[in-house]
C-alpha cells in the first residue's frame, strides 16, 4: 500500500487576519505536549498500517517552523521508526520567514526534508501589514537565499492575489521579484475571505476594499502569462512548477492516493476496514479534532471520526480533484479507480461542456482525459455543479 502523510503544526507567533486554519499562539510548555501526542499518534498509526509504503511526507500548520528543532527532530524520528519511507520519498515542510533558522532547516534536511513552501505572500510591506503578516519582503528573500544557501534546492512560495487595496500591477510585481529568487514552484491562491475572520469584518465594515471579481480574474490571466514566461507551467488551478518540480504530495490529493492525516484537525483518506466495505463503504475519511488540547489528550486513540464514502460520492470527488488539474482526469484511470466508465457515468454532462467552451478531450500521459479549458478552470463551480446532476 502506498501511503501519503499529513502531519499538522496548529502553532503561529501571530494568526493573520485572513486566516480560518487550525492555528493559535501557545507556550513552549503546549508545543511540548502537543508534540508528545503527535509521536504516540505516529506510532500506534503506524502500527495500523505496517505494509505502508510512504512516498510523501508534509508538514503543514500553522507554522511547522516555530516547534523548536529538538521537538522536530524527535517527532521524525519516531516517523522514520514508525513507518517503512520510499527511497525517492518527496519531504515537504511549510515554513514562514521570520521562524525560519539555520538549526531548523538543518534538523529537517537530516531527516530527510527536501521540499520547503515558504509563506511570502506579497512584495509590498504595506500588503503584507494589511493582511497581519509578521514579515517583511526582504525578511522572505532572507529565508529563500537561508535555505537555498542550505542545499535545497526545491522551493515553492505562496504568494495571494486579490489582497486590499492590492493593484493589478502589484501582483505581477510580485511574481516577478519571486521569480528572480530562484524558487521552482509558485502557489499563487485568490484571498477567499471567510467568514468570522478578522479581515472579513474589516471589509464588511467598510475598513478595507478588495479587488471585485473582474480585477481577480484579470490578475489570474496575467499571472498565467507572465509565469510561462519565467519558465513555470500551470499545471493546476494555482499551482506552476518549473520542469520537474510539481508537488507530488499535492498531485496525490488531486488524484485519489491514500493519505493519512496526523495531528489535531489532520483529515486522512484511508481504506474502509472489511466491515464498512460491506456497508457500502469504498472509502473513509478520517478527521482529528480541531482542538489542540483536546488532541493531546486522545491523540494515542485517534482519528475520533469516521466518515463513509459511497461509491457515488467517490466517482465525484475523482471529477471534483482531478478538474483542478490541466491534465484533466484520465479515462483509464477513472476505470481502474470505480469500476466504471467515466463517460458512462458522466457523459451527458461532459458533452454539456464541451459544448459550452468549459471542458475538452485531451491526450494525457495516462491516456485519454477530460479536462477543463482556460476558462472551464475559471468558471469551475460552474462545471462541478452539472457534474452533481
Amino acid at each position: 500500500m502506498i501511503l501519503q502523510l499529513y502531519l499538522h503544526f496548529p502553532f503561529c507567533k501571530r494568526k493573520c487576519l485572513y486566516c480560518d486554519f487550525v492555528s493559535c499562539a501557545a507556550g513552549e510548555d503546549e508545543i511540548a505536549a502537543y508534540c508528545r501526542a503527535l509521536e504516540g499518534e505516529i506510532r500506534a498509526a503506524g502500527a495500523c498500517f505496517p505494509d505502508a509504503q510512504v512516498s510523501t511526507v508534509f508538514l503543514g500548520g500553522g507554522t511547522p517552523s516555530v516547534v523548536p528543532a529538538p521537538l522536530m527532530e524527535s517527532i521524525l524520528r519516531t516517523l522514520r521508526a514508525s513507518f517503512s519511507f520510499r527511497k525517492d520519498v518527496e519531504f515537504t515542510s511549510e515554513a514562514n520567514p521570520g521562524t525560519l533558522t539555520e538549526a531548523w532547516l538543518d534538523t529537517l534536511q537530516a531527516a530527510g526534508m527536501n521540499r520547503l513552501s515558504l509563506g511570502v505572500q506579497a512584495a509590498q510591506d504595506p500588503l503584507l501589514e494589511r493582511i497581519g503578516r509578521i514579515h517583511t519582503f526582504a525578511e522572505a528573500e532572507q529565508s529563500i537565499r537561508l535555505a537555498q544557501g542550505a542545499g535545497l534546492a526545491n522551493i515553492n512560495a505562496d504568494v495571494m492575489y486579490g489582497l486590499p487595496g492590492q493593484t493589478e500591477q502589484e501582483y505581477l510585481d510580485t511574481l516577478r521579484r519571486v521569480c528572480a529568487l530562484g524558487v521552482t514552484h509558485i502557489s499563487a491562491y485568490s484571498l477567499i475571505l471567510e467568514e468570522g475572520t478578522p479581515l472579513c469584518r474589516m471589509v464588511e465594515e467598510g475598513a478595507l476594499t478588495v479587488p471585485d471579481d473582474d480585477t481577480c480574474a484579470a490578475m489570474t490571466e496575467q499571472g498565467i502569462d507572465l509565469l510561462a514566461g519565467y519558465g513555470f507551467r500551470q499545471y493546476e488551478i494555482s499551482n506552476y512548477a518549473k520542469e520537474g518540480c510539481a508537488c507530488r504530495h499535492n498531485i496525490g490529493y488531486w488524484q485519489g492516493e491514500w493519505y493519512l492525516g496526523l495531528g489535531a484537525a489532520a483529515h486522512g483518506m484511508v481504506p474502509p476496514t472489511p466491515a464498512e466495505a460491506q456497508q457500502g463503504a469504498v472509502r473513509i475519511r478520517t478527521a482529528n479534532p480541531a482542538d489542540a488540547r483536546q488532541y493531546i489528550t486522545t491523540a494515542a486513540k485517534l482519528p475520533t471520526e469516521r466518515t463513509t464514502i459511497t461509491a457515488d460520492e467517490a466517482m465525484f470527488e475523482t471529477m471534483m480533484l482531478g478538474l483542478r488539474m490541466n491534465e484533466g482526469v484520465s479515462l483509464a484511470r477513472f476505470e481502474k479507480l470505480h469500476g466504471q466508465s467515466m463517460t458512462e457515468r458522466y457523459g451527458a454532462q461532459l458533452e454539456s461542456l464541451v459544448r459550452d467552451g468549459l471542458g475538452l478531450w485531451r491526450d494525457a500521459p495516462g491516456g485519454r482525459a477530460f479536462a477543463l479549458t482556460a476558462r472551464g478552470m475559471l468558471l469551475q463551480n460552474e462545471a462541478l455543479l452539472r457534474l452533481m446532476d
